[in-house]
């Protein structure tokens, strides 16, 4: 799933979007280069800036060789290998068991930091795309446009319990999607974006949004299987079965909750890692996803439920937390989200964001979603 100008699933069609944008942008920058050198950066960096980067410490740079994404497309994922590099026994739990997140990173490292490796570039991914107040969606749909303060209007097909009967599921369809521990500069060569170990991947992020929403009164089922091992391929339908088994068992469940990590690379190597400060801590961005069958093959009629559901999730985040969320990404895809009327895919930073970060914006994430589901009780 990628970053600006209509992100991705996650990042992918996002990044291809924002390299498209950034390319236009460099090119223009290019060409006055030859004719006034030193007036060359100025104009990038403003060309960048307005492609919706807020860039740090020369990562403008980082926009002149393009992207590329861990992620794959729903088409890809049948049959592309698995990016990274699994590694540790799984560990599990019970799905309706408490969130055991403590809001902080366990003692035990991630991917090591022994041998030079890729460069890390931080950066914040800024607003752009169709913008109302606060909200920018951006909209990779041919033949789809968006009102965003039309969707904020309209009703989900949600209605939220407080009796703490399974209202969300929570589930993880890349559930190896791992974090770095510590921060580094740069990736090692022996690192592992990917981990069956629970205590250092996207589980972590799903064990801090239940438990915000189950102090909220607001039943959780967290489904801790792992789709993405030992086969990558086919991931994606051996998580709607997953969905299709948790709404048997619990035919009360309002929202579905795909949480994954994003990855963002440049041609050149560097991975990047999209951060924003809130309340003084490091946080990692966070992307929602809501899918449009825009041409009308997709199977997927009733996507535009969920789309009403991630515009309030979204303006909840950016009112609550300003910077965290990238701008909400609305494409032509689908990832499970014609399974209910209340589906939707999220993206929490990168394979080289810290855990802790991750952890946080989970716990943030959570909030967010208490303040959206409560107004729909």
């Amino acid at each position: 799933m990628k970053i600006i100008g209509g992100e991705r699933k996650g990042g992918a069609l996002i990044l291809r979007n924002i390299a498209a944008v950034a390319a236009t942008a460099v090119a223009v920058a290019c060409f006055a280069v030859r004719l006034a050198p030193q007036a060359m950066a100025q104009k990038e960096t403003a060309a960048l800036a307005a492609a919706g980067f807020i860039m740090p410490d020369g990562a403008a740079q980082i926009l002149r060789t393009g992207f590329d994404s861990e992620h794959e497309t729903e088409e890809q994922q049948e049959t592309g290998e698995a990016p990274g590099v699994l590694s540790e026994p799984e560990t599990s739990r019970q799905p309706d068991s408490k969130a055991s997140s403590s809001g902080q990173a366990p003692s035990s490292s991630a991917p090591a930091a022994s041998g030079a490796g890729q460069k890390i570039e931080e950066l914040q991914i800024g607003n752009a795309g169709v913008q109302y107040q606060n909200v920018y969606v951006r909209n990779s749909n041919k033949n789809h446009s968006i009102d965003i303060k039309a969707e904020l209007q309209k009703q989900p097909a949600v209605k939220i319990k407080t009796d703490g009967s399974p209202q969300v599921l929570i589930y993880h369809t890349h559930t190896t999607e791992a974090f770095l521990t510590k921060e580094l500069s740069a990736y090692p060569k022996d690192g592992q974006t990917r981990s069956r170990d629970n205590s250092r991947n996207v589980v972590m992020v799903g064990n801090a949004v239940e438990a915000q929403l189950r102090a909220a009164g607001i039943g959780v089922v967290h489904d801790l299987t792992v789709h993405d091992y030992p086969a990558y391929n086919g991931s994606y339908n051996r998580s709607a079965q997953t969905i299709a088994k948790n709404l048997q068992k619990y035919p009360g469940i309002q929202v579905t909750l795909d949480i994954h990590r994003d990855a963002m690379t440049t041609s050149a190597g560097v991975r990047l890692k999209p951060t924003v400060k809130v309340n003084g801590k490091k946080a990692a961005q966070i992307m929602i996803l809501s899918g449009c069958d825009d041409d009308g093959t997709l199977g997927f009629p009733n996507w535009e439920y969920n789309l009403r559901l991630a515009v309030r999730f979204q303006k909840s985040l950016s009112d609550l937390f300003p910077g965290l969320a990238r701008p909400l990404n609305f494409g032509p895809t689908k990832y499970n989200g014609n399974l209910t009327k209340g589906s939707l895919l999220v993206e929490v930073g990168t394979e080289v964001n810290t855990l802790d970060e991750a952890i946080y914006s989970g716990e943030l994430l959570g909030k967010a979603i208490v303040k959206s589901l409560l107004a729909l009780k």
